[in-house]
């Protein structure tokens, strides 16, 4: 039997799918000195190239993975974008403000100067900003029909002009990002990774390089008093010398209830729970470690807490003092799903998921304290999801017609605006709307794939057409828009804001949404101090390209 590959893909739009993902995350791989081009640039490429040689896929999958991305990008910086991210809210807004005025103002500049065909303009901004919530709105304006479009021209045909321009940039504006964001230390004189220490003390937010890892070994130990120098030394004194804390003790076989004040007797029995490198001293301070399997019994829990109260908002893990109050320890934490790296200075903010190890009992306490339990379910409320959607949709179509022309958010808008209100609501009323992290990045991922694999299919079918006209021109235009507002960004929160250099260029790419560009920053820096101010520039700057993207395609 044979099997003609390249007809049964042709024949099998859901086959290609497949294949177009696979392709996406082996593409994915390939490495620009030690950082990969990551999937969403594998996509393109890969879509590039089937589109090119005819390959197809189910019509509406690209709408179903934009719908499945904004909606899930926007609900997880809920909480962050409406509470503002940290005190450095402002200057964060200003920076994606800027960036985003700056590459429309010279799309439209060199657009208006080089006469560039209907979408090639949009596209332009779009993959110079690489912005897939900027073309996602301008493709919505579009097919919508809200776009005003050019005599003799067709909304398939303006389409692809933006998809293929947006392929194209989009690549070419990644890679300048990249090196730009690496070479202004240099250009600059300053050290990256003497600025990342710098930021810890100054925004209390160190890194693992400056501080032990979290990645500690924490167990639960039981010890009996036959050291007699401790002998009639309080539980708040054994505490303070170990580092770690007495969850249970026991007199004469009974447990007793634990208090501080408890002095320390010959065969005394006490379950301690913390470092495996502090309890190493145990041995020496009590004596032999022994076997009691009533006092081990004790249930050592991992809960994800939301942070919602006011008490925890912008304190520090150390003020908070969870290790020396609740016995409970920090091993991670998001903030709009960047990871931050941790210390004891790390300050919350509103919607942060904090995943701690620690007793159930004090975990609960502590809970009650600073937010909510994140339900340790595999459940997603979809309901609420999916009303989400429909909601953003419909708010999507309202529109206001002025001189002919009509105005409203459109599908992305709708969309990001419901994303970002529900996401926040739910941080404060957590009753509802949940969705599992994992299950959030999967939508984030998988939406965003599907998306740009309808992109790169249809940009493949005028591949060769965009190359040899107006192809070069627009390359080289998307390499002075996508760098330009990064330097004008960088100088205006160096000289005007006074930003810390390396918090200064994680903010500088994160307000051009370019995640391999912040990859590279961090990695020159050994610090994860540069996610912080991408992750307080990201969603704005998907809002403030949203709203650009489709203004310029009703243009």
């Amino acid at each position: 039997m044979e099997i003609d590959i390249l007809e049964l893909g042709k024949a099998h739009p859901e086959l290609v799918l497949f294949v177009l993902l696979a392709l996406a995350y082996l593409l994915g791989r390939i490495k620009i000195g030690n950082l990969e081009l990551g999937a969403p640039p594998g996509m393109l490429i890969a879509g590039l190239i089937l589109g090119h040689f005819g390959f197809r896929i189910f019509s509406g999958v690209e709408t179903i993975g934009l719908f499945l991305f904004l909606y899930a990008v926007a609900f997880q910086a809920g909480p962050a974008f409406f509470s503002v991210v940290l005190s450095d809210g402002p200057g964060y807004i200003s920076l994606a403000a800027i960036a985003t005025a700056l590459g429309a103002l010279l799309t439209v500049a060199v657009s208006l100067a080089l006469q560039f065909d209907p979408g090639v303009p949009v596209g332009l901004f779009a993959g110079a900003l690489t912005t897939p919530a900027g073309l996602a709105a301008a493709l919505d304006a579009v097919n919508s029909g809200e776009a005003a479009l050019r005599s003799g021209w067709t909304s398939e045909q303006v389409t692809q002009n933006i998809s293929v321009t947006y392929a194209l940039t989009f690549l070419v504006a990644d890679i300048a990002v990249i090196l730009l964001a690496r070479n202004l230390p240099r250009w600059f004189r300053f050290d990256l990774r003497t600025e990342a220490v710098r930021a810890a003390q100054e925004k209390h937010v160190q890194d693992e390089s400056t501080t032990p890892s979290a990645n500690w070994t924490l167990t639960l130990r039981t010890y009996e008093v036959r050291n007699v120098e401790v002998h009639g030394k309080s539980l708040a004194e054994l505490q303070h010398l170990s580092q770690c804390t007495v969850l249970a003790y026991k007199r004469d076989g009974l447990l007793m209830e634990v208090h501080p004040d408890i002095a320390l007797q010959p065969g005394d029995r006490l379950l301690l729970w913390g470092k495996v490198e502090q309890q190493d001293l145990l041995d020496e301070l009590l004596g032999a470690e022994v076997a009691d399997q009533e006092l081990l019994s004790q249930k050592i829990v991992n809960r994800d807490i939301i942070i919602t109260r006011s008490e925890a908002i912008g304190r520090s893990l150390q003020e908070l003092e969870i290790r020396q109050q609740y016995a409970c320890y920090p091993i991670r934490c998001l903030r709009a799903g960047v990871e931050l790296a941790l210390s004891p200075e790390l300050q919350l903010a509103q919607g942060d998921v904090l995943t701690l190890t620690g007793p159930q009992s004090r975990l609960d306490q502590l809970a009650s304290r600073i937010g909510f339990f994140e339900r340790d379910v595999d459940t997603t409320d979809l309901v609420t999801f999916a009303a989400g959607v429909i909601a953003g949709f419909l708010i999507g179509q309202i529109g206001i017609d002025i001189g002919g022309v009509k105005i409203g958010l459109g599908t992305s808008g709708g969309l990001l605006l419901m994303g970002l209100v529900l996401g926040y609501l739910r941080s404060i009323h957590p009753t509802f709307g949940r969705v599992p992290p994992a299950t959030l990045w999967v939508f984030k991922e998988l939406g965003l794939l599907l998306f740009l694999a309808g992109v790169g299919i249809t940009a493949g079918q005028g591949l060769m057409g965009a190359l040899q006209s107006p192809g070069p021109i627009v390359l080289l235009c998307s390499f002075f828009i996508a760098t330009l507002p990064v330097i004008a960004t960088f100088l205006f929160g160096l000289y005007q804001l006074k930003m810390n250099p390396a918090l200064l260029l994680g903010a500088v790419t994160g307000s051009v949404t370019c995640t391999p560009a912040m990859a590279a920053v961090s990695s020159d820096a050994r610090s994860s101090i540069p996610t912080i101010g991408y992750a307080g520039t990201y969603a704005f700057a998907t809002i403030f390209c949203a709203i650009v993207g489709s203004l310029i395609a009703r243009l």
